[in-house]
């Protein structure tokens, strides 16, 4: 099992389609069986049952359910490969943080559509969202949340 993948043990405490909320000795789970899955199995509030699956941060992507002695594997779609972007040059993102007055700071983290780098100006550090020409879509202040033009 990779650090993504966590079992537990519950009872359904309440259902959402494929969604459904497990009550566990440590609090309550949000687990995702998606839509076919839920078709091969029957979600009924009170039920025991044990889950395997990813952890992400709003649920728990099921791989394994299992209820009454029975136990069956959810195949999930495979995610689609982001690792083929368009051609992009970092350089771009650096050049245009410093003509906005930043003072890049670290590599330019590449995203699907745009470029993240942290960049300091007038002793604040800001988190910079540069699209693939060099605009700068965003500017967040880093530690209140504010925003920048």
């Amino acid at each position: 099992m990779s650090e993504d993948q966590i079992k537990l043990s519950g009872k359904i405490v309440h259902v959402f389609a494929h969604r459904f909320v497990v009550q566990t000795s440590k609090g309550v789970v949000l687990a995702d069986l998606t839509p076919h899955g839920a078709d091969l199995v029957e979600l009924r509030i009170g039920a025991d049952v044990e889950l395997e699956g990813e952890q992400k941060p709003s649920e728990l992507k099921v791989t394994r359910f299992a209820c009454d002695g029975a136990s069956l594997a959810i195949q999930r779609k495979e995610k689609p490969d982001h690792g083929h972007h368009k051609p992009a040059d970092p350089a771009t993102a650096i050049e245009a943080a410093r003509s906005a007055g930043f003072e890049p700071m670290g590599a330019p983290r590449r995203k699907p559509k745009h470029f993240e780098i942290d960049g300091r100006r007038n002793g604040e550090t800001y988190e910079l969202h540069i699209e693939l020409d060099g605009r700068i879509r965003k500017a967040k202040l880093i530690g209140n949340g504010h925003e920048a033009a």
